[in-house]
């Protein structure tokens, strides 16, 4: 599957009575990716998180448009495709245990409570997340085992596009490797992009990487 981002502008007005100048986040952004691992690298600020997000159909672009396989694609759509892993876990019930946020969100994807699991269990070991720490409340995780469980919510989907925003955040070196095994693998049938300040990380993930600088990209 190719998703493209053509000439994608959005702009975050600013407070009323502020001063401020309004954000342009995303300025004629132009991006094609697919099948495969892209890589985005850039720096903060630059306009990676909104733009996975306008990718993920979470926020609508405020110029341009996005395609798949050459159809334009509104958000409906953008969020049946993609999975979205965001760089913080907030979006998740802090006093539900890992399993039952996974059911949750399993559910609303579609799957079953028992494929849920199943699927908990597979992931957490390639990640190194353990079968204890799957019956733990979720806000008794470390950081790390936070940003895993996100990652399992996404890969869980098996979607055909995977977004994955900054997914080596907080996680150790043995999670990383399994991290970039996972996504090797799961670029050889989806679409997939990831971000990531590290470029050693990027270099090996992704097999190609586009640099995004005040909201626009810069092919590799």
């Amino acid at each position: 599957m190719r998703i493209e981002a053509l000439n994608i502008k959005k702009v975050f007005p600013a407070p009323v009575f502020s001063g401020i100048t309004p954000l342009r986040a995303l300025d004629g952004l132009n991006l094609a990716a697919g099948p495969g691992v892209t890589g985005l690298e850039g720096p903060n600020g630059s306009g990676k998180t909104t733009l996975f997000k306008v990718l993920a159909g979470i926020l609508e672009p405020d110029g341009g448009k996005v395609t798949v396989d050459g159809q334009t694609a509104g958000a409906r759509r953008l969020r049946g495709l993609a999975a979205f892993c965001p760089p913080n876990p907030r979006s998740f019930y802090y006093r539900l245990s890992v399993l039952e946020n996974l059911r949750f969100f399993g559910a609303l994807a579609g799957l079953s409570p028992a494929r849920s699991a199943e699927g908990a269990r597979a992931l957490g070991a390639r990640l190194g997340l353990c079968a204890a720490d799957l019956e733990r409340r979720f806000d008794r995780l470390s950081e790390g085992n936070m940003q895993k469980v996100s990652l399992i919510r996404a890969f869980s989907r098996r979607a055909p596009v995977v977004l994955l925003d900054e997914p080596f955040h907080a996680l150790d070196e043995k999670a990383c490797a399994g991290l970039v095994a996972l996504i090797a693998e799961t670029g050889r049938a989806a679409t997939v992009l990831l971000s990531s300040h590290s470029p050693a990380l990027l270099a090996a993930a992704a097999d190609r990487t586009f640099r995004l600088e005040a909201g626009r990209a810069t092919a590799p």
